[in-house]
Protein backbone atom coordinates (compact mmCIF):
# COMPACT_ATOMS: atom_id res chain seq x y z
CA UNK A 1 0.00 0.00 0.00
CA UNK A 2 2.79 2.43 0.86
CA UNK A 3 4.62 1.77 -2.41
CA UNK A 4 1.44 2.15 -4.46
CA UNK A 5 0.38 5.38 -2.79
CA UNK A 6 3.86 6.84 -3.14
CA UNK A 7 3.04 7.04 -6.84
CA UNK A 8 -0.63 8.02 -6.94
CA UNK A 9 -0.91 9.77 -3.59
CA UNK A 10 -2.76 8.57 -0.53
CA UNK A 11 -6.56 8.41 -0.74
CA UNK A 12 -8.25 10.67 1.80
CA UNK A 13 -11.90 10.41 2.86
CA UNK A 14 -14.06 13.52 3.33
CA UNK A 15 -11.09 15.84 3.21
CA UNK A 16 -11.38 19.27 1.68
CA UNK A 17 -9.41 19.32 -1.57
CA UNK A 18 -6.33 21.49 -1.51
CA UNK A 19 -5.72 23.69 -4.58
CA UNK A 20 -2.60 21.70 -5.46
CA UNK A 21 -4.35 18.32 -5.56
CA UNK A 22 -5.07 16.73 -8.92
CA UNK A 23 -8.79 17.24 -9.71
CA UNK A 24 -8.86 13.98 -11.68
CA UNK A 25 -8.45 12.09 -8.38
CA UNK A 26 -11.39 13.79 -6.64
CA UNK A 27 -14.57 11.73 -6.75
CA UNK A 28 -17.55 10.57 -4.70
CA UNK A 29 -19.86 7.56 -4.81
CA UNK A 30 -23.25 8.19 -6.45
CA UNK A 31 -24.98 6.07 -3.82
CA UNK A 32 -23.19 7.87 -1.00
CA UNK A 33 -22.88 11.56 -1.97
CA UNK A 34 -21.83 12.44 1.56
CA UNK A 35 -18.60 10.42 1.18
CA UNK A 36 -15.89 11.95 -1.00
CA UNK A 37 -12.42 10.73 -1.87
CA UNK A 38 -9.34 12.66 -2.91
CA UNK A 39 -5.61 12.24 -3.45
CA UNK A 40 -3.29 14.20 -1.21
CA UNK A 41 -3.44 12.67 2.24
CA UNK A 42 -0.34 12.32 4.36
CA UNK A 43 1.72 9.20 3.67
CA UNK A 44 2.96 9.40 7.25
CA UNK A 45 -0.41 7.91 8.22
CA UNK A 46 0.52 4.75 6.31
CA UNK A 47 4.24 4.58 7.10
CA UNK A 48 3.76 4.79 10.87
CA UNK A 49 1.39 1.76 11.07
CA UNK A 50 3.80 -0.14 8.82
CA UNK A 51 6.66 0.49 11.25
CA UNK A 52 4.53 -0.46 14.26
CA UNK A 53 3.32 -3.71 12.67
CA UNK A 54 6.85 -4.58 11.59
CA UNK A 55 8.16 -3.92 15.12
CA UNK A 56 5.58 -6.28 16.61
CA UNK A 57 6.30 -8.91 13.98
CA UNK A 58 10.07 -8.69 14.50
CA UNK A 59 9.58 -9.69 18.14
CA UNK A 60 8.05 -13.00 17.07
CA UNK A 61 9.74 -13.72 13.74
CA UNK A 62 13.56 -13.64 13.50
CA UNK A 63 13.36 -13.27 9.71
CA UNK A 64 11.84 -9.82 10.19
CA UNK A 65 14.76 -8.60 12.27
CA UNK A 66 17.30 -6.46 10.39
CA UNK A 67 20.73 -7.99 10.01
CA UNK A 68 23.97 -6.12 9.45
CA UNK A 69 23.94 -3.79 6.49
CA UNK A 70 26.51 -1.28 5.16
CA UNK A 71 23.86 1.46 5.11
CA UNK A 72 23.13 1.20 8.83
CA UNK A 73 26.12 3.16 10.27
CA UNK A 74 25.75 6.24 8.02
CA UNK A 75 21.96 6.16 8.32
CA UNK A 76 22.09 6.03 12.13
CA UNK A 77 24.67 8.84 12.24
CA UNK A 78 22.58 10.94 9.86
CA UNK A 79 19.41 10.46 11.91
CA UNK A 80 21.33 10.97 15.17
CA UNK A 81 22.75 14.31 14.02
CA UNK A 82 19.28 15.35 12.82
CA UNK A 83 17.87 14.50 16.26
CA UNK A 84 20.54 16.57 18.04
CA UNK A 85 19.81 19.44 15.68
CA UNK A 86 16.14 19.16 16.58
CA UNK A 87 16.90 19.14 20.32
CA UNK A 88 18.93 22.36 20.10
CA UNK A 89 16.74 24.01 17.48
CA UNK A 90 15.13 27.35 18.39
CA UNK A 91 12.03 26.14 16.49
CA UNK A 92 11.52 22.62 17.80
CA UNK A 93 7.79 22.47 17.14
CA UNK A 94 8.21 23.48 13.50
CA UNK A 95 11.22 21.19 13.17
CA UNK A 96 9.26 18.21 14.41
CA UNK A 97 6.17 18.84 12.25
CA UNK A 98 7.94 19.29 8.94
CA UNK A 99 11.38 17.81 9.49
CA UNK A 100 12.51 15.31 12.11
CA UNK A 101 9.30 13.29 12.10
CA UNK A 102 9.57 12.71 8.37
CA UNK A 103 13.28 11.89 8.57
CA UNK A 104 12.69 9.28 11.28
CA UNK A 105 9.77 7.73 9.41
CA UNK A 106 11.77 7.73 6.16
CA UNK A 107 14.80 6.13 7.81
CA UNK A 108 12.59 3.50 9.41
CA UNK A 109 10.91 2.86 6.07
CA UNK A 110 14.32 2.25 4.47
CA UNK A 111 15.18 -0.38 7.09
CA UNK A 112 11.78 -2.11 6.94
CA UNK A 113 11.70 -2.12 3.15
CA UNK A 114 15.13 -3.68 2.84
CA UNK A 115 14.14 -6.44 5.30
CA UNK A 116 10.84 -7.20 3.59
CA UNK A 117 12.39 -7.06 0.11
CA UNK A 118 15.18 -9.55 0.80
CA UNK A 119 13.71 -12.19 -1.58
CA UNK A 120 14.43 -11.18 -5.16
CA UNK A 121 10.84 -11.90 -6.24
CA UNK A 122 9.51 -9.32 -3.80
CA UNK A 123 11.94 -6.73 -5.15
CA UNK A 124 10.68 -7.30 -8.68
CA UNK A 125 7.05 -6.97 -7.62
CA UNK A 126 7.73 -3.85 -5.54
CA UNK A 127 9.66 -2.07 -8.31
CA UNK A 128 6.99 -2.99 -10.87
CA UNK A 129 4.30 -1.67 -8.51
CA UNK A 130 6.14 1.65 -8.15
CA UNK A 131 6.36 1.99 -11.94
CA UNK A 132 2.65 1.19 -12.30
CA UNK A 133 1.57 3.68 -9.63
CA UNK A 134 3.68 6.52 -11.04
CA UNK A 135 2.43 5.55 -14.50
CA UNK A 136 -1.18 5.97 -13.34
CA UNK A 137 -0.35 9.45 -12.06
CA UNK A 138 1.42 10.26 -15.34
CA UNK A 139 -1.61 9.18 -17.38
CA UNK A 140 -3.81 11.36 -15.20
CA UNK A 141 -1.44 14.29 -15.72
CA UNK A 142 -1.43 13.80 -19.49
CA UNK A 143 -5.23 13.66 -19.48
CA UNK A 144 -5.37 17.00 -17.64
CA UNK A 145 -2.70 18.45 -19.96
CA UNK A 146 -4.74 17.46 -23.03
CA UNK A 147 -7.63 19.45 -21.54
CA UNK A 148 -5.31 22.42 -20.91
CA UNK A 149 -5.50 21.96 -17.14
CA UNK A 150 -2.02 22.76 -15.86
CA UNK A 151 -0.34 23.05 -12.49
CA UNK A 152 -1.95 26.11 -10.84
CA UNK A 153 1.21 27.95 -9.77
CA UNK A 154 3.08 27.47 -13.05
CA UNK A 155 0.65 27.39 -16.01
CA UNK A 156 1.48 25.32 -19.12
CA UNK A 157 3.29 22.67 -17.04
CA UNK A 158 1.98 19.15 -16.42
CA UNK A 159 0.23 18.38 -13.14
CA UNK A 160 0.90 15.04 -11.41
CA UNK A 161 0.14 13.82 -7.91
CA UNK A 162 3.69 14.79 -6.92
CA UNK A 163 2.40 18.38 -6.98
CA UNK A 164 5.05 20.73 -8.34
CA UNK A 165 6.44 19.87 -11.81
CA UNK A 166 10.01 20.18 -10.49
CA UNK A 167 9.23 17.53 -7.86
CA UNK A 168 7.68 15.32 -10.52
CA UNK A 169 10.79 15.76 -12.66
CA UNK A 170 13.01 14.63 -9.78
CA UNK A 171 11.04 11.39 -9.38
CA UNK A 172 11.10 10.70 -13.12
CA UNK A 173 14.82 11.45 -13.14
CA UNK A 174 15.32 8.45 -10.85
CA UNK A 175 12.89 6.16 -12.68
CA UNK A 176 13.64 6.79 -16.38
CA UNK A 177 17.25 5.47 -16.35
CA UNK A 178 16.07 2.58 -14.19
CA UNK A 179 13.28 1.82 -16.64
CA UNK A 180 15.66 1.91 -19.61
CA UNK A 181 17.98 -0.52 -17.88
CA UNK A 182 15.26 -2.95 -16.72
CA UNK A 183 13.53 -2.91 -20.11
CA UNK A 184 16.78 -4.12 -21.70
CA UNK A 185 17.36 -7.10 -19.46
CA UNK A 186 15.96 -6.85 -15.94
CA UNK A 187 12.79 -8.92 -16.45
CA UNK A 188 11.41 -11.61 -18.71
CA UNK A 189 10.12 -10.56 -22.11
CA UNK A 190 6.57 -9.35 -21.34
CA UNK A 191 7.51 -7.35 -18.20
CA UNK A 192 10.38 -5.82 -20.18
CA UNK A 193 7.96 -4.60 -22.85
CA UNK A 194 5.64 -3.18 -20.19
CA UNK A 195 8.56 -1.52 -18.45
CA UNK A 196 9.76 -0.04 -21.74
CA UNK A 197 6.32 1.39 -22.56
CA UNK A 198 6.05 2.87 -19.07
CA UNK A 199 9.47 4.47 -19.51
CA UNK A 200 8.30 6.05 -22.78
CA UNK A 201 5.33 7.44 -20.86
CA UNK A 202 7.72 8.81 -18.23
CA UNK A 203 9.87 10.38 -20.93
CA UNK A 204 6.94 12.26 -22.43
CA UNK A 205 5.86 13.37 -18.95
CA UNK A 206 9.39 14.53 -18.18
CA UNK A 207 9.36 16.82 -21.20
CA UNK A 208 6.07 18.40 -20.14
CA UNK A 209 7.32 19.12 -16.61
CA UNK A 210 9.53 21.79 -18.23
CA UNK A 211 11.88 21.26 -15.28
CA UNK A 212 15.30 22.40 -16.47
CA UNK A 213 17.11 20.89 -13.49
CA UNK A 214 15.46 17.52 -14.18
CA UNK A 215 16.32 17.80 -17.89
CA UNK A 216 19.97 18.46 -17.10
CA UNK A 217 20.00 15.66 -14.54
CA UNK A 218 18.55 13.25 -17.10
CA UNK A 219 21.24 14.30 -19.54
CA UNK A 220 23.87 13.43 -16.91
CA UNK A 221 22.16 10.11 -16.19
CA UNK A 222 22.03 9.25 -19.90
CA UNK A 223 25.72 10.03 -20.23
CA UNK A 224 26.48 7.73 -17.30
CA UNK A 225 24.51 4.93 -18.94
CA UNK A 226 26.28 5.34 -22.26
CA UNK A 227 29.76 5.44 -20.74
CA UNK A 228 29.10 2.87 -18.04
CA UNK A 229 27.30 0.21 -20.04
CA UNK A 230 28.74 -1.81 -22.90
CA UNK A 231 25.37 -2.15 -24.62
CA UNK A 232 25.77 1.26 -26.21
CA UNK A 233 23.59 0.40 -29.20
CA UNK A 234 20.49 -0.02 -27.05
CA UNK A 235 21.27 3.05 -24.97
CA UNK A 236 21.84 5.24 -27.99
CA UNK A 237 18.53 3.95 -29.30
CA UNK A 238 16.89 4.97 -26.04
CA UNK A 239 18.44 8.44 -26.30
CA UNK A 240 17.13 8.70 -29.86
CA UNK A 241 13.69 7.79 -28.50
CA UNK A 242 13.96 10.55 -25.91
CA UNK A 243 14.86 12.99 -28.70
CA UNK A 244 11.79 11.84 -30.62
CA UNK A 245 9.67 12.40 -27.53
CA UNK A 246 11.09 15.92 -27.32
CA UNK A 247 9.87 16.58 -30.86
CA UNK A 248 6.47 15.18 -29.92
CA UNK A 249 6.43 17.46 -26.89
CA UNK A 250 7.12 20.45 -29.15
CA UNK A 251 4.22 19.50 -31.38
CA UNK A 252 1.57 18.80 -28.70
CA UNK A 253 2.68 21.25 -26.05
CA UNK A 254 2.91 25.02 -25.79
CA UNK A 255 5.77 25.53 -28.25
CA UNK A 256 6.59 29.09 -27.26
CA UNK A 257 6.90 28.11 -23.61
CA UNK A 258 9.08 25.11 -24.47
CA UNK A 259 11.35 27.23 -26.63
CA UNK A 260 11.64 29.82 -23.87
CA UNK A 261 12.61 27.15 -21.34
CA UNK A 262 15.24 25.69 -23.67
CA UNK A 263 16.67 29.11 -24.52
CA UNK A 264 16.85 30.05 -20.84
CA UNK A 265 19.38 27.24 -20.28
CA UNK A 266 21.88 28.96 -22.56
CA UNK A 267 21.18 32.40 -21.04
CA UNK A 268 20.73 31.34 -17.44
CA UNK A 269 22.53 34.41 -16.06
CA UNK A 270 19.57 36.55 -17.18
CA UNK A 271 16.86 34.14 -16.03
CA UNK A 272 14.80 35.48 -13.09
CA UNK A 273 14.45 32.03 -11.50
CA UNK A 274 18.22 31.61 -11.49
CA UNK A 275 18.58 35.04 -9.92
CA UNK A 276 16.16 34.00 -7.16
CA UNK A 277 18.20 30.88 -6.47
CA UNK A 278 21.39 32.94 -6.17
CA UNK A 279 19.63 35.19 -3.66
CA UNK A 280 18.52 32.17 -1.62
CA UNK A 281 21.96 30.58 -1.72
CA UNK A 282 23.64 33.75 -0.46
CA UNK A 283 21.28 33.80 2.52
CA UNK A 284 21.72 30.07 3.17
CA UNK A 285 25.52 30.43 3.25
CA UNK A 286 25.06 33.04 5.98
CA UNK A 287 22.69 30.68 7.82
CA UNK A 288 25.30 27.92 7.77
CA UNK A 289 27.98 30.33 8.95
CA UNK A 290 25.82 31.36 11.91
CA UNK A 291 25.11 27.79 13.15
CA UNK A 292 27.57 25.51 11.33
CA UNK A 293 27.52 22.49 13.66
CA UNK A 294 23.85 21.73 14.39
CA UNK A 295 21.99 24.11 12.10
CA UNK A 296 18.58 25.53 12.85
CA UNK A 297 16.73 22.22 12.83
CA UNK A 298 15.55 19.88 10.05
CA UNK A 299 12.53 20.79 7.98
CA UNK A 300 11.45 23.27 5.33
CA UNK A 301 9.18 25.08 7.79
CA UNK A 302 12.18 25.99 9.93
CA UNK A 303 13.99 27.23 6.85
CA UNK A 304 11.10 29.48 5.85
CA UNK A 305 10.82 30.94 9.35
CA UNK A 306 14.55 31.58 9.82
CA UNK A 307 15.18 32.88 6.31
CA UNK A 308 12.28 35.33 6.31
CA UNK A 309 12.99 36.53 9.84
CA UNK A 310 16.78 36.92 9.87
CA UNK A 311 18.31 36.45 6.40
CA UNK A 312 15.91 37.95 3.88
CA UNK A 313 17.60 40.94 2.23
CA UNK A 314 16.21 40.99 -1.32
CA UNK A 315 12.52 40.04 -1.74
CA UNK A 316 11.92 37.54 -4.55
CA UNK A 317 8.15 37.91 -4.78
CA UNK A 318 7.54 34.31 -3.64
CA UNK A 319 7.62 32.26 -0.46
CA UNK A 320 11.09 30.80 0.21
CA UNK A 321 9.85 27.22 0.64
CA UNK A 322 13.32 25.67 0.47
CA UNK A 323 16.92 26.48 -0.38
CA UNK A 324 16.79 25.11 -3.97
CA UNK A 325 19.89 23.04 -3.20
CA UNK A 326 19.94 19.69 -1.39
CA UNK A 327 23.35 20.18 0.15
CA UNK A 328 22.87 23.76 1.30
CA UNK A 329 19.46 22.85 2.73
CA UNK A 330 20.99 20.03 4.77
CA UNK A 331 23.85 22.25 5.92
CA UNK A 332 21.47 24.96 7.10
CA UNK A 333 19.03 22.50 8.65
CA UNK A 334 21.22 19.96 10.45
CA UNK A 335 24.66 21.51 10.14
CA UNK A 336 27.83 20.49 8.37
CA UNK A 337 28.13 17.19 10.34
CA UNK A 338 24.66 16.22 9.10
CA UNK A 339 25.62 17.06 5.53
CA UNK A 340 28.76 14.93 5.85
CA UNK A 341 26.69 12.04 7.24
CA UNK A 342 24.34 12.33 4.24
CA UNK A 343 27.30 12.21 1.86
CA UNK A 344 28.59 9.17 3.75
CA UNK A 345 25.20 7.51 3.26
CA UNK A 346 25.37 8.23 -0.47
CA UNK A 347 28.91 6.84 -0.70
CA UNK A 348 27.80 3.67 1.09
CA UNK A 349 24.78 3.42 -1.22
CA UNK A 350 26.93 3.54 -4.35
CA UNK A 351 29.16 0.88 -2.80
CA UNK A 352 26.17 -1.39 -2.10
CA UNK A 353 24.84 -0.88 -5.64
CA UNK A 354 28.24 -1.69 -7.16
CA UNK A 355 28.70 -4.87 -5.11
CA UNK A 356 25.13 -6.01 -5.71
CA UNK A 357 25.24 -5.73 -9.49
CA UNK A 358 28.57 -7.56 -9.63
CA UNK A 359 27.87 -10.28 -7.08
CA UNK A 360 24.23 -11.13 -7.65
CA UNK A 361 23.60 -13.96 -10.09
CA UNK A 362 20.07 -12.68 -10.69
CA UNK A 363 19.94 -10.48 -13.80
CA UNK A 364 17.38 -8.20 -12.24
CA UNK A 365 19.77 -6.95 -9.58
CA UNK A 366 22.54 -6.30 -12.09
CA UNK A 367 20.36 -4.27 -14.42
CA UNK A 368 18.69 -2.58 -11.47
CA UNK A 369 22.09 -1.50 -10.16
CA UNK A 370 23.12 -0.06 -13.52
CA UNK A 371 19.94 1.96 -13.92
CA UNK A 372 19.94 3.20 -10.31
CA UNK A 373 23.58 4.26 -10.56
CA UNK A 374 22.77 6.50 -13.52
CA UNK A 375 19.53 7.84 -12.05
CA UNK A 376 21.10 8.57 -8.69
CA UNK A 377 24.04 10.37 -10.32
CA UNK A 378 21.68 12.61 -12.29
CA UNK A 379 19.49 13.18 -9.22
CA UNK A 380 22.45 14.32 -7.11
CA UNK A 381 23.76 16.65 -9.82
CA UNK A 382 20.29 18.16 -10.26
CA UNK A 383 20.25 18.64 -6.48
CA UNK A 384 22.78 21.43 -6.93
CA UNK A 385 19.95 23.64 -8.22
CA UNK A 386 16.90 22.15 -6.50
CA UNK A 387 15.89 20.44 -3.25
CA UNK A 388 13.31 17.74 -4.01
CA UNK A 389 13.95 16.05 -0.64
CA UNK A 390 11.81 18.66 1.09
CA UNK A 391 8.93 16.52 -0.25
CA UNK A 392 8.33 13.46 1.93
CA UNK A 393 7.06 11.42 -1.02
CA UNK A 394 10.20 12.06 -3.05
CA UNK A 395 12.25 11.11 0.00
CA UNK A 396 10.32 7.83 0.23
CA UNK A 397 11.00 7.10 -3.45
CA UNK A 398 14.73 7.55 -2.84
CA UNK A 399 14.69 5.46 0.35
CA UNK A 400 12.73 2.71 -1.38
CA UNK A 401 15.14 2.50 -4.31
CA UNK A 402 18.10 2.32 -1.92
CA UNK A 403 16.31 -0.33 0.15
CA UNK A 404 15.76 -2.49 -2.94
CA UNK A 405 19.45 -2.12 -3.79
CA UNK A 406 20.65 -3.05 -0.29
CA UNK A 407 18.14 -5.84 0.43
CA UNK A 408 20.42 -8.46 -1.11
CA UNK A 409 23.34 -7.07 0.90
CA UNK A 410 21.44 -7.81 4.10
CA UNK A 411 20.96 -11.42 2.97
CA UNK A 412 24.65 -11.66 2.08
CA UNK A 413 25.68 -10.75 5.61
CA UNK A 414 23.38 -13.41 7.03
CA UNK A 415 24.81 -16.09 4.71
CA UNK A 416 28.37 -15.19 5.70
CA UNK A 417 27.44 -15.33 9.37
CA UNK A 418 25.86 -18.75 8.93
CA UNK A 419 28.91 -20.01 7.03
CA UNK A 420 31.21 -18.95 9.83
CA UNK A 421 29.06 -20.72 12.40
CA UNK A 422 29.03 -23.84 10.24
Amino acid sequence: MVIFFIGVGQVSVNREGAPREQPVFRFSLPARPGISFSIGGKLENLVLPLLLLWGLGAILDPDLRPGKNPLDPPLLVFLGVAFLSFVFSPFRELSWQGGLRELLLGGGFLVVARVLLAPIRRRKIAVALLFISVGISALAGLYLFSRQIYFPDTPQRIWLSFMHPNTTGSVLLLLIPLGISLSIGGFSRLPRVICGLTTVLFGLTMILTFSRTAWMGLLIASGVLVMYWRLRFYLLGALALLAALLLVGVNIGPQTYLQDRVKSISSFTHDPNISKRLIYWEGVFRMIGTRPFLGYGPGYRVFMEVYERDFLEIPTGEDPVHAHNIYLALGAGIGIPGLLAFLWLLQASFGVIHRGKNREKEKFQRYYGRGLTAGLAGFLVAGLADNPLFSFRVMLVLWFLLAAASAGENRFFRVVKGARVG
